[in-house]
């Protein structure tokens, strides 16, 4: 058995912190420019070392300040090539930083901030900001920022602005419970595909040039307590058989439609609130549903 299918099963049967303390140790990583006497690894390039040397149960936090990328590592995914900054690839871990710890695309060799594949990781406590492409459409994925491929991850206390592709991916079979979300600025806040399933909670994704969530194929979201204002093409978007259950949530200003479900799609509104949309009631077109209800 590998070591992800080892991880996961000791999740399974302990829990996903019953891992961790059994086994954790903390691989502390330092900007170049501040190192302290307990960081055995420094700057950009000591992030992926860092992980790279970690074992399954271990924890990489970064200290305060700004790491950029002087590299990438490539994660191809179907007709797709990855180009991540920071890449977890099988493996159980913690990826978190103290507060001020930022990872900056801004400058650098354009990537993905962190890219997770078949691995089991919480991320937590960072920053992502300004993350951008080299060419706009082509093969090659850079200006994400957490970017899952068939892994389980969860994510909280995370910013992720300024970015020129998605926020938060979830593909192939990915799992990801995100908790104190903040995605702005960017293009599309999140993009669910192929089974993914997202768990959204105290949240706010907001002010990006292209939808809050963009829900594709059999892709399943269920979102809490969030907060979807000021996105353009739509609010929330749904296609082929993907489902959105959005409860005591405020859809505002966004334009287009607050909501919008097509194909055979559906939208649940539970206990939410559309306002000041451009079109404030939803739109569908096809088998397609937008569903409001009230609970209370």
């Amino acid at each position: 058995m590998n070591r992800f299918r080892r991880a996961l099963v000791l999740v399974m049967l302990f829990g996903f912190h019953g891992v961790i303390a059994a086994e954790q140790r903390t691989h502390i990583v330092c900007p170049s420019e501040a190192p302290h006497a307990d960081c055995a690894w420094l700057g950009g390039a000591g992030i992926q070392a860092a992980i790279d040397a970690a074992a399954d149960g271990d924890s990489v936090i970064l200290r305060a300040g700004h790491y950029t990328a002087a590299a990438y590592r490539e994660v191809p995914y179907q007709e797709v090539i990855i180009r991540g900054f920071v890449v977890i690839d099988g493996k159980s871990l913690i990826f978190g930083g103290e507060p001020g710890a930022v990872l900056d695309g801004s400058t650098g060799v354009p990537t993905t901030a962190i890219v997770v594949r078949n691995a089991a990781v919480t991320v937590r406590g960072l920053t992502l900001t300004g993350f951008r492409y080299d060419v706009e459409e082509d093969d090659f994925y850079e200006g994400h920022g957490l970017f899952v491929i068939d892994g389980e991850v969860r994510a909280e206390d995370l910013t992720i602005s300024k970015f020129q592709k998605m926020g938060l991916t979830g593909r192939g079979a990915s799992r990801i419970d995100a908790r104190r979300i903040s995605i702005v600025d960017g293009h599309v806040g999140i993009w669910l595909h192929e089974t993914a399933y997202l768990s959204l909670t105290d949240s706010i994704v907001s002010q990006n040039d292209s939808s809050a969530i963009a829900a594709y194929d059999d892709a399943v979201a269920h979102v809490i307590r969030c907060v979807f204002e000021g996105n353009l093409d739509d609010g929330l978007f749904s296609e082929h058989q993907a489902t959105l259950y959005v409860s005591q949530s405020r859809i505002a200003g966004n334009r287009p439609y607050g909501a919008r479900a097509v194909g055979d799609s559906t939208i649940w509104l539970i206990d939410s609130k559309l306002a000041d949309n451009e079109k404030n009631s939803t739109g569908s077109r096809g088998r397609a549903r937008v569903r409001l209800m009230t609970k209370h």
